[in-house]
């Protein structure tokens, strides 16, 4: 066992790895302020949103939430949800919906360029044949495709940071 594990570290050292947050660190400093606008259409969804943010930056960047003097600002604009069915039984009656987010991000970097993004995110689900769409299950659907639009904004942070 302890042959494979300094194999793999040699393994890991020799092919370059470098995990994620070495890059996101080239554009994010220690202190992030995260600012989500509300949207008025959308107020319930929004606030998942702004927790689901400042959520992402303890747990994904590791990094600290402050409100004044920050190293980098993110602004988040949920600029368009919906939710399309996708499929239908034999009596008509939707079965799949596909529910999507598009997020606009402003990020304003620690060197203080300005980046910004536009991601989407999507998730499918079924529902039984004839049942009615609740709130809940839509609030959970676009939960679920906000956290994977932002999973996407994180790999753009990281693949820019890569490339700088």
């Amino acid at each position: 066992m302890k042959k494979f594990s300094v194999f793999l570290l040699f393994f890991l050292i020799g092919c370059g790895y470098k995990p994620s947050t070495l890059y996101q660190n080239k554009i994010l400093g220690d202190n992030i302020n995260a600012k989500v606008v509300i949207d008025p259409k959308n107020p319930r969804e929004t606030i998942f949103l702004t927790d689901a943010v400042r959520d992402a930056i303890y747990t994904v960047f590791d990094k600290n939430l402050c409100f004044s003097g920050c190293d980098t600002t993110l602004e988040v604009n949920p600029s368009a949800s919906s939710l399309i069915p996708l499929d239908y039984d034999e009596n008509g009656y939707p079965i799949l919906y596909r529910s999507k987010v598009v997020l606009k991000v402003t990020l304003k970097d620690k060197s203080g360029k300005i980046r910004n993004y536009t991601v989407t995110g999507t998730y499918d689900f079924n529902v039984a044949p004839q049942s009615v769409l609740t709130d809940q299950i839509k609030l959970d659907a676009y939960k679920k495709a906000s956290i994977n639009a932002l999973n996407r904004l994180f790999a753009k942070i990281t693949k820019d940071g890569a490339e700088q």
